[in-house]
């Protein structure tokens, strides 16, 4: 999916300062970006604007030509999108298995509703499911309740459950928050994998970010970077405390 930023500010009650002041920012089709930046300088934010999460105060949004702003573009949007957020959003009482296919809600039929109901996945997905979740390391918790696993388990199965509908457009905020750098790495690489798919994935970790092929930076809810190699200086400066708020 195409994403066209243009001008967008936002901000919140809680903050002096905008968390995005005049962002402009083109993202092609099948386009993998990492959104680099220290916690606070607007890459949730952006992507939040992207899913009609947040409301600009100004400027204008269009992912594939759709408003996220407008209900009827935004049900399409979020139609064709795999998100992993902060803090993974999964029902804790579930299993992994069915947390992971809770993504493909929209297309179950009734039979798949009775195996899921039964804490099972409908044979169509099984295979698939066992493929990413083999992949990320947890094929052996498949059956283990959401709220009995780790935190880094928990992030890799809102991986499998963004990957899964084969998506046009993934998000992921922080995907790699709580992963040791294997398995950070083994979640990036699924997520570079998703070819045709618009991956829009925001890190703080420079590392994660030079494994995409455009490095996109925010400061102070700012673009202050924008290429495909960043050197050591462009990220001294992304991160200079001196000119970063807190």
């Amino acid at each position: 999916m195409h994403i066209e930023l243009s001008d967008i500010t936002a901000a919140f009650k809680e903050r002096d300062d905008p968390a995005l002041d005049g962002v402009s920012l083109t993202i092609e089709r099948g386009e993998h970006v990492a959104l680099l930046g220290p916690s606070g300088s607007g890459k949730t934010t952006l992507l939040r604007c992207l899913l009609g999460a947040v409301r600009p105060l100004s400027g204008t949004a269009r992912v594939d030509g759709l408003d996220p702003t407008e209900p009827r573009d935004l049900r399409r949007i979020r139609r064709s999108s795999g998100v992993i957020r902060q803090g993974n959003d999964l029902i804790l009482a579930l299993r992994a298995q069915t947390n992971a296919v809770l993504g493909t809600a929209p297309g179950w039929t009734a039979a798949d509703w009775v195996t899921i109901l039964r804490g099972r996945v409908p044979a169509r997905f099984r295979d698939q499911v066992s493929r990413l979740a083999e992949r990320q390391g947890i094929l052996p918790f498949l059956k283990s309740r959401a709220e009995h696993l780790s935190g880094g388990q928990r992030q890799r199965v809102a991986l499998v459950r963004a990957v899964l509908p084969q998506p046009r457009l993934l998000l992921a905020d922080e995907p790699t928050s709580g992963l040791d750098p294997v398995t950070a790495r083994a979640a990036v690489q699924a997520l570079r994998e998703a070819t045709g798919v618009t991956v829009v994935v925001s890190t703080h970790d420079l590392a994660i970010a030079r494994r995409f092929p455009r490095i996109v930076a925010l400061r102070q809810g700012r673009i202050c970077f924008d290429g495909d190699h960043l050197s050591e200086a462009d990220a001294d400066a992304i991160y200079d405390e001196r000119v970063v708020s807190a």
